[in-house]
């Protein structure tokens, strides 16, 4: 396994958690991925780019930290929770209730200096690729920009296919690399669905599928099946970018 890279100005492992929809468990897997690399011996920095439905801190930032074990400041405006806006919404909504602007090269700062102190940095997005930041930008443009490769999270059930394969479909057509596919169990699928959707995915989608999480009742119980996918990504090509001079 490669080792961190913790000095200022050397290599940072990025991964952009992206989900195929809200609400298919994206923070859960990030906590997932943040706490097994931190298990493996990696210092890792996490970050949400804009958290809605919570004002003052991000929520989803602080129970990655919690997974992580270790007191992170996710408070709004902080670096790991640039834009924190009270109003459970899309961004460019819940932005505009708020009066505020994003700044995308705020939100490009905030990452650099994250990844200047660490050697994994995991960067959750907020709904799907597609979802509007402001005005014309969409969350998938910055993504592109950052040149983040993208690990996707998507429902291990029915109806992931479409999902999943427009997701692949967007994020090919801007040149952004995909990691894998994280297939992320909710309780009660059919596992003749899920075991299909596996080789489907993997098949059609030409994509590797990193693994599917089951659903557990406590947190550690699911950590298991992602030491492998971790394994997986350090050895991925394209997840080293420069932490300064990009």
């Amino acid at each position: 396994m490669a080792r961190c890279c913790q000095t200022k100005g050397t290599e940072v492992m990025e991964f952009f958690i992206a989900g195929t929809d809200t609400d298919v468990g994206k923070t859960f897997v990030t906590g997932l991925l943040a706490r097994a690399f931190v298990d493996a011996g990696y210092s890792v920095s996490v970050q949400k780019w804009v958290s809605t439905g919570s004002g003052s801190v991000s929520n989803d930032c602080c129970y990655v930290y919690r997974c992580m074990g270790i007191c992170g400041d996710c408070s709004a405006g902080s670096d790991s929770a640039p834009y924190c806006m009270p109003f459970p919404a899309s961004p460019h909504l819940a932005a505009e209730m708020a009066g505020v602007s994003i700044d995308t090269e705020k939100i490009r700062d905030a990452c650099r200096r994250l990844g200047s102190t660490a050697g994994i940095l995991l960067v959750e997005g907020v709904g799907g690729v597609f979802v509007p930041l402001s005005g014309d930008v969409f969350l998938i443009d910055l993504v592109g920009e950052m040149k983040m490769p993208v690990v996707i999270v998507a429902r291990s059930g029915l109806g992931t296919l479409n999902h999943t394969f427009l997701t692949l479909e967007a994020l090919r057509a801007r040149g952004i690399k995909v990691a894998g596919v994280i297939l992320n169990s909710q309780g009660g699928e059919d596992p003749v669905i899920v075991q299909d959707n596996v080789k489907t995915i993997s098949r059609l989608g030409n994509v590797k599928v990193l693994g599917v999480i089951p659903r557990v009742e406590k947190f550690e119980a699911a950590l298991p099946a992602v030491f492998q996918i971790i394994r997986y990504l350090v050895d991925f090509p394209g997840s080293r970018g420069k932490s300064e001079g990009d």
